[in-house]
């Protein structure tokens, strides 16, 4: 029986409403500290901080009797923080002088930070409309490549520009996307790169092939080895591409050293074998897994950068393929390859890293090499040695084709999208401006702005630019437009509602993340938008498209954090799988597959805390410990799989959200506990005070983490905030910093992850604790949809936008909330069609 019906059970005047009333009134003063009306709090400042930081005297520099405890200034906001936390901190008032009472304290405190987080609130306050915001990073670059149907792998303009700022963990809401200078500048830039990769290819291309055999330079530190070996027969890649010192990591083709010459469609013919698999070396020593088939991959590489034979910026896996053992076969793909970029071959599960094996598999297996060979001498010749003579696993390349551009004649698609269907002519300028613009801009386009691109036109004319060039500036006017980079709600400021095609244009960049499509263009210049009926039938067809995975990767970066992956990686010594086996692309993977799941199948929400199952390949089932449950046939192949552990399973088991949520060295549960806090159950963390020490993550000495913890709850303020942080972050750490099952800190200390929640409920580890919060489904599907709303619209919530997230809750509440549900209730509601 629940606490409260027990209550009630033995409690008469609880079942008359009166009485009920009144004892609720009292059970809600005895749960939580009062909160002083702010005629109290400058009675309370007046009492015991006035003869520091008074009229008198201003200790610090800080005068605390001016403060307007109802309509905090923003300095007064700072004065105010500084009190609460001198106040935790038990620095304020000195020992030396009168001391408040501890309820008073804590009263106190409590009512300065809902003060305080009234006001931050108010500043931000944007009246529940969204700011007049532009597009950020991401839908720039993603609507770039719909508007010229551009293949962007190798392509992106948005490189110099600077980093979003992210309002609410996402980078999408209006107030925080401001537009700079220095960004202007970049835009001229953008648009500049943009129009010229466009229309540079002016004629056909013809047909061509590029035939590479036996001269395969590769890099300095190989090329010796290679030479006295087998004389640049083959290219050889030994390491997986993210090798801290790579050696045989990428296999460039160094004599193809002007790149293809325009951008297009490219055969690539790859003669190819998976060399030494049965090798005798064991294979923890080799990091490599030798029961997987071996996988050639093609990365791109910009022959403009220096070296070949490593990482570079921009480098998407553009095709991949298993590799036959010991039987050169020729593999055929067909690949995007930009001006300038020539292919680069990768062995994506390779070594963890050749480099330090030479010397190592000399002195180690000596018997397995020729008597001459069998003494170290270092590694240049040990290089040789094991390269000639020994067996190490790697990809040996025979032969590389290269033919195309494949269909390659002008126009171009890119130039088509501007152009249509008609070769451009000066008399079709304002013809292709207009249908152009109109696409650009999201909506159709006023004569009065075509009479503006036709005069840059016309003066770019008279400065002595052809025709054509002049039309290629007047795209360039159309991309620096505000109409371009701002998404306009398309109505007068008078009205409450966006048009139709802002309506469209909202719905697009929400779940796929660019421009609306043709459907969508015609749905709005019919006016059907408005219609909720309209918008589900477009919910469904958007969703159901692949352009979706947009919206589960931004949705997840911003509500997971996932975009903290890679922002502190992980250490190389203590997590070396992590690289080894490429993890972080996987991780991710497996976080989106299971939204995804979610959405297609329609499955509660609640299933993020509840579900036994999740998406994993072989390199996750590894970290997880059951490596067997995925084929080494398959190995990079993701699917369904039910864990028998009850740590794993859903949400809180994912590798992703255990990784972004560590320092990359080791865990702690306060931060790891303020996530759980804010993403889970969707409530607030205040900062600390500035003065608290860090607790130590790596738990040296003898103390355990619990009772390093001790210190920041022994304080009855901070323990306010850390009685529902710490439980939390406990039950996580169960997992290491990449999402291991681990027993022990380093220390050897055991690790504690049992916890009670301030409700008095107490569970023993994750798994009990994930059974407690599927109880309150309804605290988790509200964080959901609040996070999901403030994504959509691109702004932050504000309180009156409760009642739209109780109704889209409520809906669908007796089905335990399906996520492709609550999806369409938030665009089916008012507030998503409102400015």
């Amino acid at each position: 029986m629940h606490w409260f019906q027990r209550l009630v059970a033995a409690s008469p005047c609880l079942r008359r409403p009166l009485g009920c009333v009144i004892a609720l009134s009292c059970i809600v003063v005895l749960m939580s500290p009062r909160e002083c009306p702010a005629d109290d709090l400058a009675a309370f400042v007046a009492k015991y901080c006035a003869d520091c930081h008074g009229p008198d005297t201003q200790e610090a520099q800080r005068r605390f009797d001016q403060i307007d405890y109802r309509q905090p200034s923003a300095d007064d906001v700072i004065l105010m923080t500084e009190i609460v936390d001198q106040l935790t901190l038990g620095d304020m008032p000195p020992q030396d002088a009168d001391q408040p009472a501890e309820k008073v304290r804590l009263a106190t405190t409590e009512s300065l930070r809902k003060s305080i987080a009234r006001a931050q609130q108010a500043s931000q306050s944007t009246n529940r409309q969204t700011v007049l915001r532009r597009l950020n990073r991401d839908e720039y670059r993603r609507t770039i490549a719909d508007l010229f149907d551009m293949d962007m792998s190798m392509f992106d303009p948005t490189l110099s520009f600077p980093a979003d700022t992210v309002g609410g963990s996402f980078d999408n809401v209006g107030d925080e996307l401001v537009t700079s200078a220095y960004l202007l500048e970049h835009y001229l830039d953008a648009a500049d790169q943009v129009v010229e990769k466009v229309f540079r290819q002016s004629r056909d291309v013809p047909e061509r092939t590029w035939n590479f055999r036996g001269h395969f330079l590769q890099q300095p530190e190989l090329n010796p080895a290679h030479k006295e070996a087998f004389d640049y027969r083959y290219l050889c890649l030994y390491d997986s591409p993210l090798a801290d010192r790579p050696e045989g990591a990428y296999g460039p083709l160094l004599d193809f050293d002007q790149g293809v010459p325009v951008d297009g469609t490219y055969e690539i013919r790859v003669l190819a074998e998976a060399k030494n698999r049965d090798t005798p070396y064991p294979a923890d020593q080799l990091g490599i897994e030798l029961d997987e088939p071996f996988r050639l991959a093609i990365v791109p590489g910009d022959v403009a950068l220096k070296e070949q034979h490593t990482m570079q910026p921009m480098q998407p896996v553009l095709a991949h393929s298993k590799v036959p053992d010991d039987q050169p076969t020729w593999l055929t793909f067909r690949v995007p390859l930009d001006r300038g970029f020539a292919p680069r071959f990768t062995f994506p599960n390779g070594m963890a890293e050749v480099r330090p094996l030479y010397v190592r598999l000399v002195r180690k297996y000596p018997e397995l090499l020729p008597k001459n060979k069998r003494k170290s001498s270092g590694i240049f010749v040990d290089r040789k040695t094991i390269i000639r003579d020994g067996f190490l696993p790697h990809i040996r390349i025979h032969e590389v084709q290269i033919r195309g551009p494949i269909e390659a004649g002008t126009p171009t698609r890119s130039q088509q999208a501007v152009l249509g269907e008609q070769p451009f002519a000066p008399e079709r300028t304002r013809e292709i401006l207009s249908a152009f613009a109109s696409k650009a801009y999201r909506r159709p386009v006023s004569p009065a702005e075509v009479d503006r691109l036709m005069s840059v036109v016309s003066v770019r004319k008279k400065q002595g630019r052809s025709d054509f060039e002049a039309f290629q500036d007047a795209i360039r006017a159309i991309l620096c437009s505000p109409a371009f980079l701002y998404m306009d709600p398309d109505v007068d400021d008078s009205a409450d509602h966006l048009s139709d095609y802002a309506i469209a244009t909202r719905l697009s960049y929400f779940l796929w993340g660019t421009m609306p499509d043709d459907s969508l263009r015609r749905c709005a210049a019919q006016g059907q938008l408005s219609d909720r009926a309209v918008r589900a039938e477009q919910v469904d067809r958007l969703l159901n498209d692949s352009r979706s995975d947009v919206l589960i990767r931004r949705f997840l970066d911003g509500w997971l954090r996932l975009s903290d992956l890679g922002s502190q990686p992980p250490d190389r010594n203590s997590f070396k799988a992590y690289y080894k086996d490429s993890l972080e692309d996987d991780m991710r993977r497996e976080s989106e597959l299971f939204l995804r799941h979610l959405i297609d199948n329609d499955l509660p929400v609640t299933e993020f805390l509840t579900a036994d199952y999740s998406f994993i390949n072989r390199d996750l089932a590894r970290l997880y410990g059951i490596a067997d449950a995925i084929p080494a046939e398959q190995a990079e192949q993701f699917r369904l799989v039910h864990f028998d552990d009850p740590l794993r399973g859903g949400l809180l088991g994912q590798a992703a959200v255990l990784t972004a949520t560590a320092n990359g060295i080791e865990t702690s549960p306060v931060i790891r506990g303020v996530w759980m806090l804010e993403t889970v159950l969707g409530q607030s963390a205040p900062p600390p005070p500035d003065d608290v020490p860090a607790i130590d993550p790596d738990v040296r000495g003898a103390k355990s983490i619990v009772d390093l913890l001790e210190k920041h709850r022994s304080d009855q303020a901070c323990n306010q905030c850390h009685r529902k942080i710490d439980p939390l972050g406990f039950a996580l750490e169960s997992f290491d910093p990449i999402g291991r099952r681990r027993d022990r800190y380093g220390n050897k200390i055991a690790i504690e992850t049992g916890g009670k929640l301030p409700s008095g409920e107490s569970f023993e580890d994750l798994g009990g604790l994930k059974m407690l919060l599927a109880q309150r489904r309804s605290f988790f599907a509200r964080s959901f949809v609040e996070s999901m709303m403030t994504f959509a619209l691109g702004r932050r919530l504000e309180p009156q936008d409760r009642s739209t997230v109780d109704a889209i809750c409520d809906s669908v509440a007796d089905e335990d909330y399906p996520v492709r549900q609550l999806i369409h209730r938030l665009v089916e509601s008012p507030a998503f069609i409102s400015r």
